[in-house]
């Protein structure tokens, strides 16, 4: 779950990881069938991170544990116990993430505020 599979928003496209785009290339087109294998199993654990992803999207977006088992073919229980430690920490990133916007927001705004404030003196300073 990187920021490369970060989704901005509802209206707005996934982004893949160059890792997963690279990996189905290489499953999909390498002559050698071993290799081709090789990227397949290795293309398995990378959906398996982009399906916790969305996993974390769908709760985020209101969705229950029975949705979400329905929607995987398991129980609401079943997919608690594989999705919900993986849900918690997109959450906590997502979180982790608007505190440091919110940070730098607040930063950038006091700097600006202290730059005005400046040119203000000086413009006061050279009118007298």
């Amino acid at each position: 779950m990187t920021g490369a599979n970060h989704h901005e928003g509802p209206n707005e496209p996934r982004k893949l990881a160059p890792l997963m785009t690279a990996t189905w290339e290489a499953a999909t087109s390498d002559p050698d069938p071993l290799a081709a294998l090789g990227a397949s199993r290795a293309l398995v654990g990378l959906l398996s991170t982009w399906e916790a992803q969305l996993v974390g999207e769908a709760i985020a977006a209101g969705a229950t544990w029975e949705v979400v088992g329905a929607t995987v073919g398991v129980t609401r229980q079943a997919a608690w116990e594989r999705f919900h430690n993986d849900k918690h920490e997109f959450r906590s990133r997502v979180k982790s993430d608007a505190q440091q916007l919110r940070d730098r927001h607040r930063r950038e705004v006091l700097e600006f505020r202290d730059s005005v404030k400046n040119q203000a003196k000086e413009m006061r300073g050279k009118g007298s």
